[in-house]
């Protein structure tokens, strides 16, 4: 998959940017209905205030010469937190997602823990991230009676 790149967001591309993710995440919030912390429901001002903060980068997955999903890369004190991972439904299960977060390691290479949370009902996810060496840790928190969030770890080795 060499066709798989991470472009940094414009601000300018900001709206999309906001329309895009809930077309990426639209199917998870039908299914869970959580519609208290799906990124579908964020507003764009919510997007927008993330969007500027300074420890957080925004990237769109592209495949070949469109764009398949987005993802946003927190750098915290003690590691580098993925956020709001999505690949659009018509560019899964495609191996873009893998090859997308291999990507966005390679773009850090000073950041040795990686972390981020998932859907624990969504086993594709779950699959991904444990191929890519990723571990669960900490307890499940239940979101609502339909679903729960994970949370994943891994650590790069020094070269």
């Amino acid at each position: 998959m060499d066709n798989i790149r991470l472009i940094k967001m414009k601000k300018k591309e900001i709206f999309k940017a906001w329309l895009l993710q809930k077309k990426g995440f639209i199917d998870t919030l039908k299914r869970y209905r959580d519609y208290k912390t799906s990124p579908v429901m964020e507003t764009f001002i919510g997007f927008y205030k993330k969007f500027n903060n300074k420890s957080a980068d925004h990237y769109w997955v592209i495949s070949g010469n469109k764009i398949a999903g987005a993802v946003c890369l927190v750098t915290r004190a003690d590691c580098m937190w993925v956020a709001n991972f999505y690949i659009l439904p018509k560019f899964r299960n495609q191996g873009i997602g893998q090859e997308a977060l291999l990507f966005a390691e390679n773009l850090y290479p000073d950041a040795k823990i990686w972390r981020l949370d998932t859907i624990f009902e969504e086993k594709n996810n779950i699959h991904l991230y444990e191929k890519l060496g990723y571990r669960q840790y900490g307890e499940k928190q239940t979101i609502n009676h339909r679903m729960s969030l994970v949370k994943f770890e891994k650590t790069l080795s020094k070269n």
